[in-house]
Formats: C-alpha cells, sequence, structure tokens
C-alpha cells in the first residue's frame, strides 16, 4: 500500500504514529509539505515515510490518498490538484459527503469517509468508515477497531457521539474536583480516577454485552452505584445528554 496524506496536522501525525508503531505492512507514506514542523518529524518515525515537495507529488506518488485538511480550505486545496482513477481516497473531513467530494475531487476515484481519532497514535480507540471498504478497513484495524456503517446517515450519528470528548472529561475533572474538597489532593485523585475509568473501558472493550448489561452487572440492591444512578436518573441526567446528543446531529446534518 502506497498512502498518501493531503495535510499534516494532528489525525495525520496520530494515524501516521499508530501505522509505524505497528510496523503495519505499508509499503511507503507520503506526506504532504503542509506543516513542515509535524512533517519532518513523522518522516524520522521510519525510512517508508517521507515528506513530498507539493501535495501534487503526494498524489502522484500514493495509490491510497488520505485528505487531512480543514473543511474551510478543501475547495481552494483540491481544485488545484489532478486526481485519477486509481485513487482510493479517504477523507476525514467532518461534515463533507460523499456527493460534495466527489464535486471536488472527480467521480472517478473511490471515495470513503473516516473518522480517526487522536487515539489511533496509541493503537487504540475506533474509526467509523462509511461505506464499508476492504481497504480503509485494514488500514485502521492496524491502530484499532474499524467501524463499517453502509450510509452516511450512519455515519454522521457515529460523527456525532465524538462531541462527547470534552464532557467526558469534565465529569473526571468533576469527580477529581469533589475528591480534592474531601481532603485527597488533585494529583492523586487525578491518578486514581484515570486507572479506575481505564479499568471500566476493559469491561467494555473485552465482551459484547449491552452496556446495559454492565449497567445491571455494576449495582447491587440498595448499593451506593444503584443510588447514584437512579439519581441521575430521576433528574434526567441521561434523557438530558441524549437530547443534547440530537442537536449535535441537527447541526451535522445542517438542519
Amino acid at each position: 500500500m502506497r498512502l498518501g496524506f493531503v495535510g499534516t496536522g494532528a489525525i495525520t501525525r496520530a494515524i501516521v504514529t499508530g501505522l509505524t508503531h505497528a510496523k503495519a505492512p505499508f509499503e511507503h507514506i507520503y506526506l504532504s509539505p503542509r506543516n513542515t514542523d509535524v512533517a519532518a518529524g513523522l518522516a524520522e518515525l521510519d525510512s517508508r515515510v517521507s515528506v513530498c515537495p507539493t501535495n501534487q507529488d503526494v498524489l502522484d506518488s500514493s495509490d491510497v490518498v488520505c485528505l487531512a485538511v480543514v473543511p474551510q480550505i478543501a475547495v481552494d486545496v483540491f481544485k488545484e490538484l489532478r486526481f485519477v482513477a486509481r485513487h482510493h481516497v479517504i477523507s476525514f473531513l467532518a461534515g463533507v459527503s460523499i456527493s460534495d467530494l466527489k464535486q471536488m475531487v472527480g467521480p472517478d476515484s473511490a471515495i470513503i469517509r473516516a473518522i480517526p481519532l487522536p487515539a489511533v497514535a496509541a493503537r487504540k480507540g475506533s474509526t467509523a468508515i462509511c461505506p464499508p471498504d476492504e481497504i480503509a478497513s485494514l488500514l485502521f484495524s492496524h491502530v484499532g477497531t474499524s467501524v463499517e456503517v453502509s450510509d452516511e446517515g450512519k455515519f454522521d450519528a457515529l460523527f456525532a457521539v465524538t462531541a462527547t470528548m470534552a464532557s467526558f472529561y469534565a465529569v473526571m475533572e468533576t469527580q477529581a474536583v469533589w475528591l480534592e474538597k474531601q481532603g485527597v489532593d488533585y494529583e492523586s485523585g487525578r491518578a486514581y480516577l484515570a486507572a479506575y475509568y481505564d479499568g471500566l473501558s476493559y469491561e467494555a472493550t473485552t465482551g459484547k454485552e449491552p452496556f446495559s448489561a454492565l449497567v445491571q452487572s455494576s449495582m447491587t440492591t440498595g448499593g451506593i452505584n444503584e443510588q447514584l444512578h437512579k439519581e441521575l436518573s430521576s433528574t434526567g441526567t441521561y434523557s438530558n445528554y441524549s437530547a443534547a446528543l440530537d442537536n449535535v446531529l441537527k447541526r451535522i446534518k445542517g438542519s
């Protein structure tokens, strides 16, 4: 696989770092010259990674082309480039549909949308792919879990739940500050919570039962988990969370 990246930002850095650390069987990775320091640092990771003089050189050298620029400049960047039928295009552009991408890069190339997240650098986390695609699935299976969906409505829903990162850490911060008020210094509380949540994620990632089953198995009748869960349920915390996701999805869909 000859893999090229147009755009060299945080997501490109995470993917290339993950692929090189995983010793993935790619032939070569070609990087955009944009963001010189990041590109140069990635080229030092592996002899199979190099920086091209121009974005067109990235395309000319690659079979699989990852689009990793911000959506606001996509039209200006892509109109200067010549995509050809052999290019297997994987787009990371948030909110840009496959039909819009075909307008930008041409109808001849295969076009896939994907949502890689920063954790792929450590070969963790998940990447949503639409539509199902053997090449994209293989690529992202080296750096975490790849999840394929058949239409962009489902893809947009998976994209919407990535809006929960800040709120996830906000819950952890709330707990750390609460512990601090109980006399536990912040650093100790943070260390405890980070490992605690890592343990909870282990339960989720090593099994296949519904999360609702994990909810039930975490509670004993009259216990403290049941107490907190019931209080949050009764005050509408979970339903408010769901409503907030509905609003995110409306924004993604432009409605």
